[in-house]
C-alpha cells in the first residue's frame, strides 16, 4: 500500500511538472500609466500585473509575464518582438501600422482636464486652451492635439510642457500662479484623490472629457493567444466577477 501512495504521489509530481513546463511564456508589454502601470520602488504594480494574476490563475496554457517598457518606446519593442500583448491600450494610439488586433472593449475611461481651483474661476476657463500651459506626458495621445505625440508640434501649437506622471503634474497645477491645465485619467484622479482628500479643494475638474477610452488588450496576429482565444479568457474573467474586483480596488465604475 505505501508504495503504491509512493508511485501514485510520484506519478502526480510528475504530471503537474510537466504541466509548469507546458505552459507557453506569453511576454506582456506595459509602461506607466497609472493606475494600469505605476512604478513604487521600481516595481511595476497596477491593473496589467492584477490581471495577469488572474490570467495565469484561470488557465494552465499560458504563463503571462510583464515586461516594462515606456510610453514612447512601446512600439519600437514590439517590432523587435520583446511582448506579444498590451492591456489597456487602444488602437488608435498609434498602432495602426503594426500587425496587432484589438479585443473586445474591457474597460471605459478618459482623461479629464484640471486647473487650480481659485476664487471666481469656474468650469469656463476650460472652455479655451489659448493662452493656457498645458501639462502633459511625454509619449500620450490627446484628442485636443489630433493624438500626435511630438514634442515639438505639442509645444509649438498647444504650449505643452511635457513631463513623466500624472503626480508631479497635478503638484505643479497646485503649485503654479499662472493659469495651467493639466490632463489627467479620471481613473488616476479619483484613485489620488482617495489617497489625498485635502487637495481635493484645490482642485477644479473639468466635468467634459478630452478623451474617452475603450480600453482593449492588443495582440499580436498571426500568433496564440489569439483574439478569440483572450476574448474567452477575459470573459471567463468578467463572468465570475473577477474583472470587478480588479476595478474596485482602484476606485473604478465600469
Amino acid at each position: 500500500m505505501k508504495l503504491y501512495m509512493k508511485i501514485l504521489l510520484l506519478f502526480t509530481l510528475v504530471a503537474l511538472s510537466s504541466n509548469t513546463f507546458a505552459r507557453k511564456e506569453i511576454i506582456v508589454g506595459g509602461y506607466e500609466f497609472p493606475p494600469f502601470v505605476s512604478i513604487n520602488d521600481g516595481k511595476p504594480q497596477g491593473m496589467t500585473l492584477d490581471l495577469i494574476e488572474l490570467l495565469n490563475k484561470s488557465q494552465n496554457k499560458y504563463l503571462f509575464k510583464f515586461t516594462l517598457t515606456t510610453s514612447k518606446r512601446r512600439y519600437k519593442d514590439f517590432s523587435e518582438n520583446k511582448y506579444s500583448l498590451i492591456f489597456f491600450e487602444n488602437i488608435i494610439w498609434g498602432w495602426q501600422a503594426e500587425p496587432i488586433a484589438p479585443s473586445r472593449v474591457i474597460l471605459n475611461g478618459g482623461e479629464v482636464f484640471i486647473a487650480k481651483a481659485i476664487p471666481g474661476r469656474d468650469e469656463s476657463f476650460f472652455n479655451t486652451l489659448k493662452d493656457k500651459t498645458i501639462l502633459g506626458i511625454i509619449g500620450y495621445h490627446y484628442k485636443f492635439a489630433n493624438l500626435v505625440t511630438n514634442r515639438e508640434y505639442l509645444q509649438k501649437y498647444f504650449k505643452m510642457e511635457l513631463g513623466t506622471g500624472h503626480r508631479e503634474n497635478i503638484n505643479s497645477v497646485i503649485d503654479r500662479d499662472s493659469p495651467t491645465i493639466a490632463i489627467v485619467t479620471k481613473s488616476y484622479l479619483n484613485l489620488f484623490l482617495s489617497k489625498n482628500p485635502t487637495l481635493r479643494s484645490k482642485l477644479l475638474i473639468s466635468s467634459k472629457f478630452d478623451q474617452i477610452y475603450r480600453h482593449t488588450i492588443l495582440v499580436r496576429q498571426n500568433t496564440a493567444p489569439g483574439i478569440s482565444e483572450i476574448n474567452e479568457l477575459i470573459d471567463k474573467l468578467k463572468k465570475k466577477g473577477e474583472l470587478d474586483k480588479v476595478w474596485q480596488k482602484y476606485g473604478i465604475k465600469n
